[in-house]
């Protein structure tokens, strides 16, 4: 298993009784759909199971996100500058996955 020990901001939000753990990621996370899974696949055992959301922000200072479709509409709802972030560390399991790599190799 190849474990990257990585430190990320994250903030649980609750909205309309569904709790999420939103996990904000850099933008190049975002250009490949398939690296951005793996990313929600790997955070899935540091969250125990809840449901994960990506999010970055646009150049504006928007949210962007990337997960579920009915979690994203829950989360236009939600200040998320107001959420209560903290940072987290985390030993991430990556096994077949490297999400930087392409990102480094483009």
């Amino acid at each position: 298993m190849k474990f990257l020990n990585t430190q990320f901001e994250s903030a649980i939000v609750t909205e309309q009784g569904k709790t999420i753990a939103v996990v904000s990621v850099q933008p190049t996370v975002f250009q490949n759909s398939f690296n951005a899974s793996m990313v929600i696949k790997g955070l899935l055992p540091v969250f125990k199971g809840m449901p994960i959301v990506l999010m970055t922000l646009d150049p504006q200072g928007n949210p962007a996100y990337f997960g579920r479709s009915d979690l994203i509409l829950l989360l236009e709802n939600v200040n998320i500058k107001e959420a209560p972030w903290k940072e987290v560390s985390a030993e991430i399991d990556l096994t077949n996955s490297c999400p930087m790599k392409e990102a480094e190799e483009s």
